[in-house]
């Protein structure tokens, strides 16, 4: 296959040669001794799905009872194919996926985000490079045939979009896409009339890739700004959806790896077990070959006081770099997809500081090498499912 090397600093792949930086030192202890211990000969388990979506890369991914949908990425076409088709798949009582139908956006390049409100009532997708780029609603009364109710264009488009219920609201946290990025806020609380409420500049240092909103804070995660924490409706600077308020911002170690900080993502832990809210995870996207390579770490975020907030741990793999999370907050697990490296489980239970190395639970490459290249993953329905740009969804069983 033709091997595409990206840079997010350029906003866009790139045909270039780049090279990954020397990975961390190992330092610290891994965390506290109440950390668990994987259980022995703990791995994931394929258990369907894959080599699903032969005519596209695939992008995000979103799974909401027994409806999957996934989006596809052109930044450079495959077979051709540019990413402008949002998937739509069934969840059989076993989880085994099955396409039913898609959703076609035309004059796109990449259907680039995905997410589903908590109450199934609404799909929210976002998309980039073409006239039609932007933001998307669709109504889900029947989940399997979305009805389109409203969208929003915007220049170039939007990276991503991370749906909140506030105060009462429902709103859209949205990321403009370079050459001037910004946070964008809509109101979507009637999902036929999208309405912009705010809109944030970032630094153009590449911009704001995405975010995490949770207990009326946006996490904004700005690239090699670092990660910017807004009060949109928590209380504790004033601020709401229309009228973000920063309380603080964080520029995470770089690692050594080539183009920066990178920061990508995040998740912020609310850990049941211990009863507190005190760890922010954050993904690195440092540069790669789409198929083969990638590179950046997890960095760990002590946000306790949110005010301050200090960088206290990290893990690396070799040979990969880290795309995006989601969190078994009961079992105290992070589920990272690697890109070329898979998916990897993480034990992030008890106290977290310096090299997390040791905490590996498992890992696994759900296409094998060469046709992996996992995007993202989700935990749901009691499996976790992963995206893969290269062999498409899967099912997979969790250690």
């Amino acid at each position: 296959m033709t091997r595409y090397i990206w840079t997010r600093t350029a906003g866009l792949l790139a045909l270039l040669a780049a090279c990954r930086g020397a990975g961390p030192g190992a330092t610290g202890n891994g965390g506290d001794p109440g950390g668990v211990d994987p259980p022995p000969g703990a791995a994931f388990t394929v258990l369907s799905g894959g080599n699903n979506v032969p005519e596209r890369f695939s992008s995000d991914l979103w799974v909401h009872g027994s409806r999957a949908y996934s989006g596809t990425w052109g930044g450079a076409p495959r077979n051709g194919v540019r990413g402008n088709v949002l998937k739509i798949w069934q969840l059989d009582t076993r989880g085994i996926p099955t396409l039913v139908d898609s959703i076609k956006i035309p004059n796109v390049s990449n259907v680039s985000d995905v997410q589903v409100s908590d109450d199934g009532s609404v799909l929210v997708f976002s998309t980039e490079l073409g006239t039609n780029a932007g933001l998307y609603v669709y109504g889900l009364t029947d989940p399997h045939h979305p009805t389109f109710l409203d969208s929003a264009l915007v220049l170039d488009g939007i990276h991503t979009a991370t749906v909140a219920d506030i105060n009462g609201g429902r709103y859209v946290f949205a990321a403009r896409n370079p050459k001037d990025p910004a946070l964008l806020v809509y109101d979507i609380t009637d999902p036929a009339s999208v309405a912009l409420r705010a809109t944030v500049p970032i630094p153009p240092a590449y911009g704001i890739h995405d975010t995490y909103v949770r207990d009326g804070l946006a996490f904004v995660f700005a690239w090699n700004t670092g990660v910017i924490i807004y009060d949109v409706g928590n209380g504790l600077r004033g601020g709401s959806p229309s009228n973000p308020v920063e309380i603080s911002r964080l520029l995470t170690s770089d690692d050594g790896v080539a183009g920066g900080a990178a920061v990508h993502n995040g998740w912020w832990f609310h850990n049941p077990v211990r009863g507190e809210n005190r760890y922010l995870f954050i993904g690195q996207e440092g540069v790669g070959i789409v198929g083969s390579a990638s590179s950046g770490d997890l960095h760990v975020v002590d946000v306790d006081d949110l005010l301050h907030p200090k960088e206290v741990a990290f893990f690396h793999l070799d040979g990969a770099g880290t795309h995006n999370f989601w969190v078994d907050e009961s079992r105290q697990i992070l589920y990272m997809a690697y890109y070329n490296g898979g998916v990897v489980a993480l034990d992030v239970s008890g106290q977290l500081l310096g090299n997390l190395s040791n905490r590996m639970i498992a890992e696994i490459k759900p296409g094998g090498d060469g046709d992996t290249y996992t995007w993202g993953v989700q935990l749901a329905n009691g499996s976790l499912y992963a995206i893969d740009m290269l062999s498409g969804l899967w099912q997979l069983k969790v250690p």
